[in-house]
C-alpha cells in the first residue's frame, strides 16, 4: 500500500547503560496518516553537493515543528506514540496525496 514519510523526532528514554537521546528518525505513514514504520538510527542529511546537503539538512530541520514521539511497547509489539500526550503518532497526508 502506498504512504508518505517525513522526519520526526524521536526521545529514547533512559536505560541502565544509557542516557536519554533525541533523535531525528523517518517516519513512514499509510494514506490514512496512521504510523506504519520508522526507521532504526536516526536521520543524517547527506547530498551529492552542497546545495543538496544544505537542502536535505532544512528538511530534517522540519521534524522540529511537530510533536516529539517515543516509541511505546503494547501488547503485540511497539507503537510511537507523542511524548507530551501519550496518543499514538500520527500525519496529515500531503496534499497530493489527499486529492
Amino acid at each position: 500500500m502506498a504512504g508518505f514519510w517525513n522526519y520526526r523526532v524521536i526521545f529514547c528514554d533512559t536505560t541502565k547503560d544509557e542516557p536519554a537521546l533525541y533523535q531525528i528518525h523517518e517516519v513512514e505513514y499509510n494514506l490514512n496518516g496512521k504510523v506504519s514504520n520508522w526507521s532504526e538510527t536516526g536521520a543524517a542529511p547527506f547530498g551529492r553537493s552542497m546545495d543538496e546537503l544544505q537542502a536535505d539538512a532544512e528538511r530534517l530541520k522540519s521534524a522540529f515543528d511537530k510533536p516529539v514521539l517515543k516509541v511505546a511497547r503494547k501488547e503485540r509489539g511497539y507503537e510511537l506514540v507523542e511524548v507530551e500526550t501519550g496518543l499514538p503518532a500520527s500525519a496529515e497526508p500531503p496534499a497530493a496525496l489527499s486529492q
